[in-house]
């Protein structure tokens, strides 16, 4: 099975900051419109995201995985809807349930589990 070279695990961890961002843009732009538990939960989500993506680009291990290059195509592909959902998506369940997702990304991508990388790649594009 192939490694993932530096610059593909930089390559994730640039998605992972681009949808960081987005959540963060979303929760700024509608900060008035949020009850304070939805608020408080994107934050807690956004926290997670920039504390995963900070550990991303500072990860040393090379992450192995079948079928690389479909993979990060997979995760740009989540990472471009990401960002326009949030500026589309009626309803904050639907940006909270979003965010989770990536969140589920991140956490397989940072444990080193090419099983769980790639089930929670398949239920984002699903």
């Amino acid at each position: 099975m192939p490694k993932l070279t530096s610059e593909q695990v930089k390559q994730l961890a640039d998605n992972m900051l681009h949808m960081t961002n987005a959540l963060g843009d979303y929760r700024y732009e509608n900060f008035d419109k949020l009850t304070e538990d939805e608020n408080k939960k994107i934050k807690e989500i956004h926290g997670q995201m920039l504390n995963y993506t900070t550990e991303l680009y500072t990860k040393s291990a090379l992450l192995t995985m079948e079928d690389i290059e479909s993979s990060l195509a997979q995760i740009d592909t989540i990472s471009a809807k990401t960002r326009q959902l949030y500026k589309s998506l009626t309803g904050v369940q639907n940006v909270i349930d979003q965010a989770t997702g990536v969140l589920k990304i991140a956490a397989a991508i940072l444990s080193l589990d090419t099983t769980q990388i790639s089930a929670s790649i398949k239920k984002m594009i699903g």
